[in-house]
């Protein structure tokens, strides 16, 4: 997933991005955990059919086998999986749909929660999963509806040897504030890296990535993001939203960019390149970005919070991205025989062994639950994985804003202000204009 939008997923089971590698290794199988008795009764002795969409199209194979062995599990129920052809543009949700079906459970992305599909959505509170994961993904009401399938994250991606030849035994998640990070980059200069930072400036990377950060410093984001429709939000004299362009400032300044001289173009492949081999440190981008720097099999690759800060002990400092950017959803339209089953589906991907399995070894997906003891072999997730069991998280931010909105419309601003073509005024006065057609 370069890119965040990653269309509606036709999961049959279960996670974005934006952005899975196969399945490299597997590990030992778990233990199965049973879900409460009452949530893993059949769901009725009558045959039941339940329409799937999975808009991860790389791991199409892997869940039309998880249907299989769903069935298996549970012959009174049959699983019609549809998944996305890699590369199509076209929802397979709108394809379905349009010829009157009824997707019973479909995997789309967390904002068309409450956009989109916000009037079809069934409640699953008091799902028992619920009480396994922290990424139950809420509608404005605050009712549970979207189950995490997808966990991705984003920071500054760095190259493991290069800081830590600068810093011996270096802790990524040490960096809580801005100048910590200026005297890291500093240390790695110091060590023989001339430009420590290869900072690519595509427009989803600084916009719907990056800009959507300072939604993080409100505890309810609906809420939040609410206000910022209604206009209730000061962004230039807003510290966080501040900070985090206080930290771009040094992310593309000449001293510590590889690019920083002509920040704006067309960077991404030669910035992961200069990353993957050494030559610089670290770049702004996701665990998705692992399926380019894995060409450089030699290296070690681990994940830096972004600082936003110099006060070291803000409750958010020092902390990744991290989230589902992908959730299946019921739709509340199909019968209840249909949602129980698609209920009992869910269920499988938590609590049964094939189901964990499925998840995280065979499709390389960070779980969302705490009872999978699976990791995914990918270092970048395994580093948000890590991150995730320290506690060191904050939500994912892209979850809360239109992807697309903010690459077309608040891209170029962003892009304007970095090539130093507009001032953090105008900038200010671009999101305020932008949120005020959203009345």
């Amino acid at each position: 997933m370069k890119k965040i939008l990653a269309l509606v997923l036709l999961l049959a089971l279960a996670i974005s991005m934006t952005a899975c590698a196969p399945a490299a290794t597997t590990a030992a199988p778990a233990e199965t955990t049973a879900a409460p008795a009452e949530t893993t009764a059949a769901v009725a002795d009558e045959p039941v059919t339940i329409i799937v969409t999975n808009g991860k199209g790389e791991i199409a194979a892997q869940f039309d086998q998880a249907a299989k062995d769903f069935m298996a599990l549970n012959p009174n129920i049959t699983v019609e999986m549809y998944s996305v052809t890699v590369g199509d543009t076209v929802s397979i949700y709108d394809k379905l749909t349009s010829s009157g079906k009824i997707v019973t459970l479909a995997m789309v992305e967390p904002y068309a929660v409450n956009d989109k599909f916000v009037d079809t959505v069934a409640s699953m509170d008091g799902a028992p999963w619920i009480a396994e994961t922290t990424s139950a993904f809420k509608n404005v009401a605050g009712q549970v509806v979207g189950f995490p399938f997808a966990i991705e994250g984003f920071g500054l991606v760095y190259n493991k040897a290069v800081v830590e030849k600068a810093v011996p035994g270096f802790d990524p998640l040490s960096i809580k504030t801005r100048d910590q990070f200026v005297e890291l980059l500093d240390k790695i200069i110091a060590s023989g890296v001339k430009k420590p930072i290869a900072y690519q400036t595509e427009a989803w990377s600084v916009s719907n990535h990056y800009s959507a950060q300072f939604i993080n410093q409100a505890t309810d984001k609906n809420a939040f993001a609410a206000d910022l429709k209604a206009g209730n939000f000061d962004y230039i004299n807003n510290a966080v939203w501040n900070g985090y362009y206080d930290t771009m400032d040094v992310l593309a300044d000449a001293k510590y960019n590889v690019y920083g001289e002509r920040p704006l173009g067309s960077y991404y492949d030669e910035a992961h390149v200069k990353v993957g081999n050494g030559e610089a440190a670290m770049l702004f981008n996701g665990n998705w970005a692992f399926d380019s720097l894995k060409a450089a099999p030699e290296s070690s690759f681990g994940f830096i919070p972004v600082p936003f800060t110099n006060d070291a002990a803000d409750v958010n400092a020092g902390k990744l991205s991290v989230g589902p950017t992908q959730v299946f959803i019921i739709d509340k339209n199909a019968t209840p025989a249909e949602q129980a089953a698609a209920e009992k589906f869910l269920e499988w991907m938590v609590f049964d062994e094939k189901g964990m399995d499925f998840v995280v070894n065979q499709s390389q997906i960070i779980s969302a639950f705490k009872n999978n003891p699976n990791k995914v072999t990918n270092p970048l997730g395994a580093a948000i994985a890590d991150a995730i069991g320290k506690g060191a998280t904050l939500d994912f931010p892209t979850n809360y804003v239109s992807a697309g909105d903010y690459y077309n419309i608040l891209g170029p601003s962003v892009q304007a202000y970095i090539n130093k073509d507009s001032t953090r005024e105008e900038l200010a006065t671009a999101f305020t204009d932008y949120y005020a057609t959203l009345e």
